[in-house]
């Protein structure tokens, strides 16, 4: 029996040191170094974002209670530890979130598409758009209606970069969503990080990006 066990022994290990190599372990990639000079990627640690004005805001959405719903969305994504949010002071920012629709596309109507997104190399990086004609909410909670919260965060986490993902208890796979969580914050702290590729190189961009969304 100790013979036999003794010749399985290296066998039982190789899994092990391979999983090791494929797989950070839980904390490394809170300890990897962010760059913030990737090419095709956010090159400063704060980001600002204001909502569009100049396109309608649906009339059954308060504005004050809108900032704060988009705001809480943006502070969603700070425990990655890789970008701070605030809203702009001024007419410019780094993100603009609207009502509109995306240069040379339209909308298919209520319970279609919700939201479209520019991730950061393309031509209208740092834009969302929402579908004005879906019942948005800014209730944490509604029977009827699609909440913010739960929808707004997976556009920001395009425009930050990251694409759709099927990882199980990622916040970038199939909505309506919750809030990003760890699988997310690794996801984004490793894109950034000085040590891996430009996601350019990484990752094919799907014109229809998730679940009743789409990136470009």
């Amino acid at each position: 029996m100790k013979s036999t066990l003794s010749r399985l022994a290296p066998l039982l290990l190789i899994p092990c040191l391979l999983a090791n190599c494929a797989y950070p372990r839980a904390t490394e990639w809170q300890s990897r170094p962010v760059s913030y000079y990737k090419p095709g990627l956010w090159h400063k640690p704060h980001l600002t974002w204001r909502l569009n004005t100049l396109t309608p805001i649906p009339a059954h959405l308060s504005e004050p209670e809108l900032l704060r719903e988009i705001d809480k969305s943006f502070r969603s994504w700070e425990p990655g530890r890789v970008f701070t949010f605030s809203p702009s002071s001024g007419g410019k920012a780094d993100i603009v979130v609207g009502f509109d629709s995306a240069p040379g596309k339209s909308w298919d109507g209520r319970l279609g598409m919700m939201a479209d997104a520019a991730f950061p190399w393309t031509a209208n990086r740092g834009h969302i758009y929402l579908d004005p004609s879906e019942w948005w909410t800014t209730k944490s909670f509604a029977w009827l209606g699609d909440p913010i919260t739960a929808w707004l965060p997976y556009s920001i986490g395009n425009v930050l970069g990251l694409p759709h993902s099927d990882r199980f208890g990622s916040n970038m796979g199939k909505g309506p969503f919750s809030p990003p969580g760890k699988k997310d914050f690794e996801s984004l702290r490793l894109l950034y990080a000085a040590d891996s590729l430009s996601p350019t190189g990484v990752y094919g961009v799907n014109e229809r990006s998730g679940y009743r969304f789409s990136a470009h």
